[in-house]
């Protein structure tokens, strides 16, 4: 019961993108408490479960607890996360230069689905040195890619750096193979050192601004 318990948060946790640094500031709980309940050895106690039923009147409180039913008290929710993607409002990727971003350690807004597109994260853009290829206020669907030897010249990526979070094409220079060139029609070409990539995404999918 205890252990059918504790997976049903870790699945209700991993539904909704949640690591326990997120839950805890979403559900007001030390970061400790959590870890302990659902990672280590402990018990889920009635603290937590207190805590995701009134956070997330959303849950159905009959499969929190007992495992039966679905997962959420509208059966359709839970249909509409499988197919949908979460969008971080508060993260926009700028087409200059943004902070990095770690999804491990952000909580999303919202989700979206765009099902002839499907793609890991969506983001708003701000900046315009894209346009008019992409302007600032769309919000972009992109793909994590595994390989920075896949980078295709004639795409546009997200490039994840310590500090920067941005959308290029990008190409490598010919004569110093560790630097990548980030170009963009309406801001000056740069390079960035490939070790310097902390992670990297390619633009799969557009939403024009309203």
């Amino acid at each position: 019961m205890k252990n059918g318990l504790k997976n049903r948060v870790l699945r209700f946790f991993e539904t909704k993108m949640l690591n326990v640094n997120s839950a805890s500031r979403l559900l007001g709980l030390p970061q400790r408490t959590i870890n302990r309940q659902v990672n280590e050895d402990g018990k889920v106690g009635m603290e937590l479960v207190n805590a995701l039923l009134n956070t997330f009147p959303e849950i159905s409180p009959r499969w929190l607890l007992l495992g039966e039913g679905s997962m959420f008290c509208n059966p359709d929710v839970e249909a509409a996360l499988d197919s949908s993607s979460p969008f971080y409002s508060e993260l926009p990727v700028s087409a200059g230069r943004k902070e990095v971003f770690d999804p491990s350690r952000e909580t999303p807004s919202g989700f979206i689905s765009v099902p002839q597109w499907k793609a890991e994260f969506y983001f708003p853009v701000s900046g315009t040195s894209m346009e008019p290829e992409i302007y600032s206020g769309d919000i972009i669907g992109v793909n994590r890619v595994e390989s920075i030897n896949q980078i295709d010249p004639a795409k546009i990526y997200m490039i994840v750096t310590n500090d920067s979070r941005m959308i290029k094409r990008c190409h490598c220079d010919e004569q110093n193979s560790e630097l990548l060139w980030c170009v963009s029609p309406n801001y000056p070409s740069f390079t960035i050192n490939k070790h310097d990539i902390c992670a990297l995404f390619q633009v799969v999918n557009r939403i024009e601004r309203l």
